[in-house]
């Protein structure tokens, strides 16, 4: 019998499958690889509109990181949806002194598809403290604007080089083509595919990078990763009914 490899997502509840823990386990499986999930948030939503974000206390969110890994250890972890900078670097700490050398990936979500907007203005510079402890963060335009990672900002040339890579999504910019940048290892690769014009699918990212940490966890480097979760989310854009994906 093959032996299992396990993947562990940290991230918001969506009813409707299209983002957060369930899209990402989803992605996972699609790989072969065995999602299992800690809740950050009991959103209240479906995929054309935005309810509340029902955000669990720190307590909660502990609670269910040490029962999960009573079991294992985990070597792969994405993290989504999270209430601000304190709760992610609480996560972090946690998964870095439980499992030392994870792979932790996280996909900032600063607003829903929707438009509910989830981060606060002065809670921008809180977030980066904590990206030395992460492995990449796969930001879309407006979530690596927020951040301060633009080209020509000091943080950007902090962590380009270091063991932190930054993946710059491009699927909220225009043209023909949508472009993802990545930043690695002192590198700039550029994953490129042509635009699905006029689609518009729910938790798109939070599947990109799920399909990126699944392929992460099969053996693949970096770059291969990036270019194999490029090619899922092409098939998930063009497939599904209204505004869900599917593969």
């Amino acid at each position: 019998m093959q032996k299992m490899t396990f993947a562990l997502t940290i991230a918001g509840f969506d009813g409707s499958a299209g983002a957060g823990i369930l899209a990402d386990i989803k992605a996972f499986r699609d790989f072969g690889v065995y999602g299992t999930a800690v809740c950050t948030a009991l959103t209240v939503q479906n995929e054309n509109s935005f309810a509340s974000p029902g955000f669990l206390p720190w307590s909660s969110i502990e609670e269910q990181l040490q029962k999960i890994c009573e079991v294992r250890k985990y070597q792969f972890v994405k993290i989504g949806l999270v209430q601000n900078a304190e709760i992610l670097k609480k996560i972090v700490g946690w998964v870095r002194a439980n499992n030392p050398g994870a792979f932790i990936l996280w996909d900032p979500i600063m607003s829903a598809s929707t438009g509910f907007r989830f981060f606060e203005d002065d809670d921008a510079d809180r977030f980066f403290p904590v990206f030395a402890d992460m492995d990449l963060i796969t930001p879309n335009s407006f979530e690596y604007a927020y951040l301060g990672l633009g080209v020509a900002s000091s943080r950007n040339e902090i962590l380009v080089g270091t063991k932190t890579s930054i993946l710059l999504k491009g699927g909220h910019e225009e043209g023909e083509f949508s472009t993802d940048t990545l930043w690695t290892d002192g590198q700039t690769l550029k994953f490129s595919s042509k635009r699905l014009l006029g689609v518009d699918k729910h938790g798109s990212g939070c599947t990109f990078s799920s399909a990126i940490l699944a392929n992460i966890a099969r053996g693949k480097s970096l770059p291969e990763a990036c270019k194999e979760g490029k090619a899922y989310i092409d098939k998930f854009l063009a497939g599904g009914e209204g505004r869900l994906g599917n593969v």
